[in-house]
């Protein structure tokens, strides 16, 4: 079992983005190391800067299941993790 989101699986994770998402063009997008110190998540996140197109989140909503990820929305940013 999996319990959190390694590198390479944030990789695949973003191409499929790319190649399945029609509007998202990752602007801001940064993939973020393993933070021990992490409330939610101990593995990789992918923080991108919002807002986010609403159908881009639909066709994100999708890929997130058939990864087992989660999507939270901040204030500035939405971050894709598995806690």
């Amino acid at each position: 079992m999996v319990l959190s989101m390694n590198r390479n699986e944030a990789i695949a994770f973003l191409k499929e983005v790319f190649g399945t998402c029609t509007l998202f063009d990752g602007q801001f997008l940064c993939l973020m190391p393993p933070n021990p110190g992490s409330l939610f998540s101990k593995g990789y996140q992918i923080h991108m800067k919002n807002p986010i197109h609403s159908d881009d989140l639909v066709c994100m909503n999708e890929i997130l299941r058939r990864y087992g990820l989660l999507l939270k929305v901040e204030k500035e940013v939405t971050i894709i993790y598995r806690s």
